[in-house]
């Protein structure tokens, strides 16, 4: 007798040993799925060991740029997820016109190759800084887009672009997942996201800064975010083609004055100082109601809960050295 099929569905991870992508490879995978992620690696080495102990993952290490890989790396999906992007807002302006490759083009480019190879579904990943600064606003999907970053403005030509394209025939099933700040532990840790940052500073050095802290952010958990990629992939094709979600909770829309109260707590002693400065220009109240009433999604971690596992992470010795050029993206 021949071998049994493998019925798992399989799914890429463009970008599948990146802070997020990790988090995303190991929730589908613990889930059923077969997946492969799809990364240059330039942080290094460490994601192997992390995914290689995951059941079912590949990693084909690789630029989303590289048109021939990409087309071989979608055959036989049943599904992509285009997380790969260069992110934050120093590294998108030292070379915006790799910033425009990756964060443009590729994105156009892996939806067409997964055309091609017949791909059923494809989700998109953008941000919520695409609404700008938008004081006293409550945003939802339908807001107006405002972008004012390079990064921000590329991620909402791409979404444009995308969703225009999906329209087409044997085209797959497109959804848009727009993510609020991202926040809390992954095998490949980022330093240089808003409250990681002031957790890292108000743990080791016992002071951390934060300027003007009247500034409004929508905030999430990335383990949070990993669970809404799985909804999204595992949802029935008509709740969630066509679609954009913003993914968050609606209460984690925090000042930066109440993030710092909240660091206070699960760090006393810690002097949490508030700098007299203008106003960050990414400004930006944002409703979840949409993924919620659809998908059924609500978060599962707390802003303080994230935050103390972060504390106690950093406490335990992990990462090693919290300042490791490896730990974050910006230059």
């Amino acid at each position: 007798m021949g071998e049994r099929p493998d019925l798992r569905p399989q799914v890429l991870v463009a970008g599948g040993a990146g802070y997020i992508g990790q988090m995303v490879v190991r929730e589908l995978s613990l889930a059923g799925w077969k997946v492969t992620a799809l990364d240059r690696l330039i942080h290094g080495n460490g994601p192997r060991d992390a995914l290689a102990g995951l059941p079912e993952v590949d990693l084909i290490e690789g630029d989303v740029r590289d048109g021939d890989l990409v087309s071989h790396a979608v055959k036989g999906r049943q599904a992509v997820i285009m997380l790969a992007a260069l992110v934050g807002e120093k590294a998108c302006d030292l070379s915006p016109t790799d910033t425009w490759s990756v964060n443009y083009k590729a994105p156009l480019a892996m939806f067409e190759a997964a055309k091609r190879a017949g791909v059923e579904k494809f989700v998109f990943t953008s941000t919520d800084s695409c609404y700008g600064a938008r004081e006293g606003e409550k945003l939802d999907e339908e807001s107006v887009l405002r972008p004012l970053t390079l990064y921000a403005r590329l991620k909402a030509e791409a979404e444009a672009q995308l969703l225009d394209r999906a329209k087409a025939s044997k085209a797959p099933k497109l959804t848009v997942l727009r993510l609020a700040t991202v926040y809390g532990l992954s095998p490949r840790i980022r330093f240089d996201l808003a409250a990681n940052l002031l957790v890292r500073e108000a743990v080791l050095k016992k002071k951390a800064s934060i300027y003007s802290g009247e500034q409004w952010r929508p905030m999430v958990h990335v383990s949070d975010v990993a669970l809404a990629f799985r909804m999204a992939l595992e949802a029935e094709a008509e709740k969630v083609s066509g679609e954009v979600f913003n993914v968050g909770s609606d209460e984690q829309n925090i000042q930066f004055k109440e993030l710092g109260a909240l660091i206070s707590e699960i760090a006393p002693g810690a002097e949490i100082e508030i700098v007299p400065a203008d106003p960050d220009l990414r400004d930006y109240f944002v409703k979840f109601g949409k993924i919620e009433s659809v998908l059924g999604f609500k978060a599962k971690r707390s802003l303080k809960d994230g935050l103390r596992e972060m504390k106690e992470a950093i406490e335990s010795g992990f990462p090693a050295d919290p300042y490791d050029r490896a730990w974050r993206n910006t230059p």
